[in-house]
């Protein structure tokens, strides 16, 4: 029968992403979404601020599969 390339067919090759730990360039359709915040300190120091207010901006990346398993991500 041979293998059943189901995530390709429909739409052709997708594109490398380089994984976020090790640098490998993985497609993306099998590499492991990573959601990174980016704070801005400890916000309980600074007095008056809610932390449930306040916007903590976070990029995507991704990871290849072998470091995603090595940090249990999947």
């Amino acid at each position: 029968m041979g293998k059943k390339w189901g995530h390709y067919k429909p739409g052709g090759r997708s594109q490398p992403v380089p994984c976020v730990y090790c640098g490998r360039m993985t497609p993306r359709i099998k590499a492991v979404p990573v959601r990174r915040h980016y704070g801005i300190g400890d916000l309980r120091s600074i007095p008056g601020i809610d932390r449930r207010r306040v916007f903590l901006p976070h990029m995507k990346e991704y990871a290849c599969i072998s470091c995603a398993k090595h940090r249990k991500l999947i």
